[in-house]
């Protein structure tokens, strides 16, 4: 009787654990059933971009969030031309002299061709699929983005030759245009060139590229011919200013010219502890045709176990770094 007993508690017992087991994979199965979201089949099933149509299926954490992520990877899968067809068109007409320019401008495209954007776009479909996630399909019209991104080319290209026309007669004003529009080309017309063509292969974007091109040669030349006249009582700061001005495209001279940087600079010599410290407080002030348009104050200073002339050498490595980290150049300019 024991014997039967035992066998009957021990078979009772296994199909105990048995069902338990069972419980447990049914309760697993439902929890991980409600924390995955359910994809629609559009979300798998991306319909074929067209020649007319590209598309992106994307999720994120809110609708706004997931169609921006849809429009990226729409962007993502055109980059790659885009980079392609704007580096071939700003070398495609390269001469000798035009070598560093056309370099430049590829540069730009590839530095600047992860900003692709979408002007028009369509939510094609929509699904919240979970309490955190939604899911959309974007629609982009190729063609209806290309002639708006023409539209607004044409205007820009328009704006820039008027201004290639307009009277110089405050030249730093007209650096300060020309600046703003060499920007604007370069950081986006180019690409959104390139992107015209990706979209609407027949269309005269390789035009519209050269157009551009050729206003930002113009403007840079412009720029280029530009001569600041640099005065001021110590002919090493001044060189040093000199210098980062030529880096940035200007030209300057030593004597007269309509755009006027003043430099009066006053050097305070200490000794602390052994140190030759040597503080030094410089004055700039710009003038176009007389009338001041900048001006800037900057204090730098450094030491020296050896002597102030090493301790001047240290200051002047100070002032290039503020002149360049602190854009003061700019600052001073305007632009």
């Amino acid at each position: 009787m024991s014997i039967g007993l035992n066998e009957r508690l021990t078979k009772e017992m296994f199909m105990f654990k048995n069902k338990i087991v069972v419980i447990g994979i049914v309760l697993l199965s439902i929890v991980g059933c409600v924390g995955s979201p359910s994809y629609p089949d559009w979300f798998s099933k991306t319909p074929k971009d067209t020649a007319q149509y590209i598309y992106g299926a994307r999720e994120g954490g809110t609708k706004e969030e997931a169609i921006s992520n849809a429009l990226n990877s729409i962007a993502s899968k055109i980059r790659v031309s885009v980079e392609s067809t704007s580096s071939v068109r700003t070398n495609i007409h390269t001469e000798n002299e035009d070598e560093e320019y056309s370099k430049d401008s590829t540069q730009t495209v590839k530095n600047h061709v992860q900003k692709i954007e979408f002007s028009n776009y369509k939510v094609k479909k929509e699904e919240k699929i979970s309490d955190e996630k939604y899911a959309v399909l974007v629609q982009v019209d190729k063609l209806l983005n290309a002639k708006l991104l023409l539209n607004k080319i044409d205007t820009d290209i328009k704006k820039y030759n008027q201004l290639l026309t307009t009277n110089h007669k405050n030249p730093i004003a007209t650096v300060k245009t020309y600046n703003k529009s060499i920007k604007q080309i370069k950081n986006r017309n180019l690409i959104d060139c390139a992107t015209v063509k990706n979209f609407m292969p027949n269309s005269n974007s390789d035009e519209k590229i050269n157009q551009l091109l050729e206003i930002e040669k113009k403007m840079t030349q412009y720029q280029g011919n530009i001569v600041f006249a640099i005065n001021g009582n110590n002919s090493a700061y001044q060189d040093v200013l000199t210098k980062q001005i030529t880096e940035k495209g200007f030209r300057t001279s030593g004597g007269d010219s309509n755009i006027k940087i003043s430099m009066n600079v006053t050097e305070k010599k200490l000794k602390i502890l052994g140190n030759n410290i040597l503080k030094s407080t410089i004055q700039l002030s710009v003038k176009s045709n007389e009338t001041v348009i900048g001006q800037s104050r900057i204090t730098v200073g450094a030491k020296s176990r050896t002597s102030y002339e090493q301790a001047r050498d240290f200051t002047l490595k100070k002032f290039e770094a503020r002149l360049r980290d602190k854009n003061i150049i700019e600052n001073l300019l305007g632009i």
